[in-house]
């Protein structure tokens, strides 16, 4: 059996990607969506379009791109001097975080997801900052805590997280990614989890589809290419190149039952 879940990152980040993460779970193959409440008008998107992904709506956990939930005098150590977080998750991998810091603005962030109505489905991380070796172990204990499904990046992951009873897939693919936006290469990223796997089982795709606006102009370098993946995503020939590879389409709570 080859179970694929969709998973749509940064619902919140604009109006336009909210809209067109929305229009690619309801046209499209997107199982899911996680989303982010830490950037400005992430709390009024989240307001409007939830609704449209109820059940099937994660939390994108923040430590970069945007400011902290918290008070940034509490969580000091994971900001600039201006109170926000940096930019990108990259350089975090270096870096002994304090993890009663981690912990204390991740529990802010998924306190104002809930403050809005919306009970998360699963749990991720923006620039998959939960790689990081000061980060995990805040993530996995989380996760263990809330009864969250969790995005596994890697086999090993996978298996840290379900040996403290956490679901999750066997691996999330991440690398589609940028350009080219194809069926083809879709398929072939899908191809190459499930190999990494074993050939079959249950596998985690990342996807960023939307629709561009200023807002997404002014604080992303990927803003055309969310466009072409929701056409992707929404289209006839994909929807049959993954069905002729023998693959399921499954939701987030599908993780919590076995294969």
């Amino acid at each position: 059996m080859r179970r694929l879940l969709i998973i749509a990152d940064d619902f919140g980040l604009t109006p336009g990607v909210t809209v067109g993460i929305v229009a690619a779970m309801r046209e499209g193959l997107v199982s899911g969506a996680s989303a982010m409440v830490c950037v400005p008008g992430a709390e009024d998107n989240l307001r409007q379009w939830s609704g449209a992904a109820a059940g099937c709506l994660g939390l994108h956990l923040q430590l970069s791109g945007g400011r902290p939930a918290c008070d940034p005098a509490r969580v000091a150590t994971l900001v600039d001097r201006e109170g926000r977080f940096p930019r990108k998750g990259h350089g975090l991998g270096s870096l002994a975080l304090p993890a009663d810091q981690i912990e204390r603005e991740w529990r802010a962030q998924a306190a104002r997801l809930r403050a809005l109505g919306i009970e998360p489905s699963h749990m991720d991380t923006h620039h998959h900052v939960h790689r990081h070796g000061s980060v995990f172990p805040v993530f996995r204990r989380l996760a263990a805590e809330w009864g969250l499904p969790a995005r596994a990046i890697g086999p090993a992951m996978a298996r840290s997280l379900q040996a403290c009873g956490v679901p999750s897939a066997e691996h999330c693919a991440i690398e589609f990614y940028g350009e080219p936006i194809t069926v083809e290469r879709l398929v072939a990223v899908v191809e190459a989890g499930f190999a990494a796997v074993g050939g079959a089982g249950t596998l985690e795709l990342m996807v960023h589809p939307g629709c561009a606006d200023a807002a997404l102009r002014a604080r992303s370098a990927y803003v055309e290419e969310r466009e072409r993946e929701r056409a992707l995503l929404c289209s006839d020939r994909l929807a049959a190149a993954l069905d002729a590879a023998g693959v399921s389409i499954i939701a987030p709570s599908e993780l919590r039952k076995a294969p």
